[in-house]
């Protein structure tokens, strides 16, 4: 019996790192399935399923870009946190380098994690694997 796999929410403006994402999750054969929406207001439209997005799972963890067009990642993250029914929705912020994270560190954001871009795969492993509600579903493909 094959596990339930948890639904990622990708909120990032940048095709490419979304590609990237794309790829690394093949080349790990994550079978976890990752839903991209590229500004603050299609995450939102995603998550109360408005069109066209009627019939997007809910998910389980919310990979977050902090530089968004128009709404900023973290106005989204704060409409996230007031929600009763997001309040608790695990998020990782993407960041863009290492100096990048140590200054939204100190922002304290109600956040499970950073990430620097392109995705550390290692990196982004260890904070899902300390989510109780998360986890990657990863398989050996037949040769």
């Amino acid at each position: 019996m094959v596990p339930a796999t948890v639904e990622f929410l990708l909120v990032q403006d940048d095709p490419a790192e979304e590609l990237y994402l794309r790829e690394m999750w093949e080349t790990h054969k994550v079978l976890n399935r990752v839903h991209a929406v590229h500004d603050a207001r299609r995450a939102v439209d995603f998550l109360q399923r408005r069109p066209p997005y009627e019939s997007a799972p809910v998910p389980d963890v919310v990979l977050l870009d902090l530089s968004l067009p128009g709404h900023d990642g973290r106005h989204l993250l704060q409409w996230l946190r007031d929600r009763p029914e997001t309040g608790d929705l695990p998020v990782v912020v993407l960041v863009d380098s290492p100096a990048a994270e140590w200054i939204v560190r100190r922002e304290a954001l109600p956040v499970q994690g950073y990430v620097t871009k392109p995705v550390d795969f290692a990196r982004l492993t260890d904070i899902v694997r300390t989510l109780e509600s998360a986890a990657f579903l990863v398989v050996a493909r037949p040769s």
